[in-house]
Parts: structure tokens; sequence; C-alpha cells
């Protein structure tokens, strides 16, 4: 971007703004976060290379309608797949659904969701992707247009007893992401998975209903993947059924870190290893309880949440022809900054590494882990319990850093996933 460009992207942002709170001085008052909307806005899921001032501009908003309505901490810091309330954007009437023939398209509506053109066609979510090779179904254009798989949709199979019901919370499902299964058993039965050669841990309520959470490796080749139930009976009668989990490629970019000779020492192979061996020894222990409810927090205040790098980034060092990816999220800030824990658990770690310098783990149940790296000084210890939003240590530039921040990371069973899809969701 040239200079003049970036000085232009300034005026309009600036403008925006100043205009934003002249209406926002004019209008009635509003009370911190208790923005009013009346439940009919438009919710527009933001796309690759999107920025708050485009969307206001497209759709004859404010940046101040924007950052009120959806209380964003930081307007500058918003991610594809991120859905925000357009505040008096009436979204679409829905289109009746037709009989259609062979070769029909679809162009994509303000407000539209892959989920909802496919149920309006009746067809599923993975014969769209499959036809239009979409690498992520959660991120389609206003604009776009779609192909239409001609032919009446797949009638599943029903299932064998005692399985009453399988739900998957995303059949396709992007590289990193956590997967969410729910089960009904009609009888009484025990249940067991696998995904991937990886046994599936279940919560259960005690009256046949069953979840599990499934790590999606951020370097998982797209493709279709069986997921593997058997339900044990009673007389030791098993039951097995299958489902289908697409996995499609991630948004991620790509970036090179350059370390100086200190610095580079430290990807010993043999550091590496040993290093790598402790934190596996802790991530396959499994208690079989969840700790956490609802959303995540933030381990950082939200006021000053600044993310520097995001989880899935494709990294080499050096120029090394060797690819890694990013395995959590980097968030900035100056050290002694206070690190809080992002849900309930117990502290399994809280000691200086080679590599991730002054860390804390905390095991949040069913083979759940939360990793906070490169503190200046750390508040905990090993077998402590914390809740969610005890401090648990300050940011620092200890480890393998070319400066100060904190690296966080969500582990399930060893596999690093998106931490920011724990704090956008309650999961289960």
């Amino acid at each position: 971007m040239t200079n003049l460009q970036k000085a232009l992207n300034f005026i309009i942002t600036l403008t925006l703004l100043l205009l934003g709170a002249t209406r926002a001085v004019m209008a009635a008052p509003l009370s911190g976060n208790n923005c009013q909307i009346d439940g009919h806005d438009l919710i527009y899921t933001v796309q690759p290379g999107d920025t708050l001032t485009l969307i206001a501009w497209q759709y004859n908003l404010t940046l101040a309608d924007l950052i009120l309505t959806n209380n964003l901490p930081n307007p500058n810091l918003i991610f594809p797949g991120q859905q925000l309330i357009l505040p008096g954007v009436p979204p679409p009437s829905p289109s009746p659904s037709l009989p259609l023939p062979s070769d029909q398209f679809h162009v994509v509506q303000p407000g539209e969701t892959l989920f909802g053109i496919a149920n309006m066609y009746g067809v599923s979510i993975g014969a769209l992707v499959l036809a239009n090779d979409l690498p992520d179904p959660n991120l389609i254009q206003v604009g776009q247009t779609l192909q239409i798989p001609a032919g009446p949709p797949p009638t599943p199979e029903p299932l064998a007893a005692p399985f009453q019901s399988i739900e998957l919370s995303e059949p396709v499902i992007i590289q990193g992401r956590t997967l969410v299964i729910k089960v009904t058993l009609a009888a009484e039965a025990t249940l067991s998975g696998n995904f991937e050669g990886r046994p599936l841990f279940f919560s259960n309520d005690g009256h046949g209903h069953f979840w599990s959470i499934i790590a999606i490796h951020a370097l998982t080749e797209p493709n279709i993947y069986p997921l593997t139930l058997a339900a044990t009976l009673p007389d030791g009668a098993v039951v097995t059924t299958f489902q289908n989990v697409t996995v499609v490629e991630g948004p991620y970019s790509t970036e090179n870190i350059e370390l100086d000779d200190s610095h580079s020492e430290l990807l010993d192979a043999e550091l590496i290893r040993l290093e790598r061996e402790k934190m596996v020894d802790l991530w396959r222990r499994v208690s079989p309880r969840p700790r956490w409810e609802g959303p995540f927090r933030y381990p950082v205040e939200v006021n000053s949440l600044r993310i520097t790098s995001y989880f899935g980034t494709r990294r080499s060092y050096n120029n090394s022809p060797d690819i890694s990816f990013h395995g959590g999220v980097d968030f900035g800030g100056g050290t002694g900054k206070p690190i809080y824990a992002a849900a309930a658990g117990t502290v399994v770690l809280a000691e200086e590494l080679t590599l991730r310098g002054k860390a804390v783990l905390i095991d949040h149940g069913m083979g759940l882990f939360s990793g906070y790296w490169h503190q200046s000084q750390l508040a905990v210890t090993v077998g402590q319990e914390v809740q969610v939003g005890d401090l648990i240590g300050y940011m620092g530039d200890t480890g393998l850093v070319t400066g100060p921040h904190l690296h966080w990371e969500i582990r399930l069973q060893g596999i690093a996933v998106e931490p920011l899809q724990w704090v956008q969701e309650a999961i289960p």
C-alpha cells in the first residue's frame, strides 16, 4: 500500500468516525453497552479482506453504528467469519423454494449463508461445497454465483438402534476448528468412538444424551473423513455407525520469522524434542469431567486487546523450507501486563521452559488444556484450582520470542485448535 493510499484510508476512517460521533450525539442517549436493536437487522459475516470502514461504506452506515451496536473493543480487529449486526439494514426476504432444473445457479444475496441456501434448494451443505469447490463454507461473498447441484438431496439412511440421533456442529469444518458431536441413544448403552485413530471421550447426562469434542488438526488434508461411533449394549452386543466429516482448507496466511543468533540456537532439534515430550505427557492426560461453562474469556483485558499473530498462520523460521503453523494466538503488550485464566480448571504446569519461557498450563477436563507462554512472572503453582478470570501471571519475553507478548493456545488431546472459537462460542 502506498503512502497516498494510507493517507486516503486514514482520511476516510477519520471522516466516518467524526460523522459517527456527530450522529451519536444527535441521536437518543446511549448507555454504555446497552445499544438496542429491533431484532430485524441484517447479520453480516465478515469476508477475507473486509475492513470495518469498507463494510460501513458498503451498507451506508457509520463506524459508530457498527462499533456501538456490536460492542467492538477494537474497531481495527475484525476477522473472517465474525458476524456483525448491521443496524437498520433489513435482512433479505426469503425466496420461495422451487423445483430446480439441472445447472441452475444462485447469486448470493446480503445476509445469506450457505446453510440457508442449502435449505432453500433442498440440497446438502456438503453438496454445495463440493459442487463449487469452496475452501471455506462460512465465507461466501455477496454477489458470488453458486452452482446448485441437480437432483433431489440424498435421503439419509435410518440409524440402527439404539442410535436415535447424531448431530455434528459442523459437518463441513475448517482445518483447526473444534467439532462437537451430540448423540442421543434410545436405550441404555455405553458409547465410544474414534476419529482419525483418536478415541472420543463422551460426557452424558444419564438420560441417553451424550456429547464429545474433536480436534481437527490445522494441517489435516482437505477430504472426507469417517467418524466411528459404537454403542455397547448391556448384553455385550455392539452396534457401530459412521458419520462423514468434510474438512476444508482454512483461510490461513504465511509468514517468515527472523531470529537472531541468540534465539536461533533454541531451534536445536534436541531441545525441541525434550520439551515436546514433557508437554505431550501432560496433554495426554484426560480428566473426565468438563470444568468449563459457556464461552472462554480472553486471557488479557479486552479494552487493551491487540492480536499480533493469529492461529493457523503457516510459518517458517529464517526462511527455512520447513513449514509449521502457529498453534495459538499472540497478544501484544508490554512486559508486566496481567494474564488471566480463560476458564476454570487445574494448573498442571507452572515453570520456565526453554522454548515456551515461563509457562502455565491449565487442565479444563476431557483432554482440553489452555497454555500461556513467555510470561515474565508466574502467579500460580501446580495443583492450584483456578476460576475463570483468576490472575495467573504477567506478560513477558522469556523463551523463543522476538519481543514481549502472550502466546495463548488451546490443546485438545494434544492438538492445537483455534482459540478464538472457544471465546466466540459456547462449546458444547
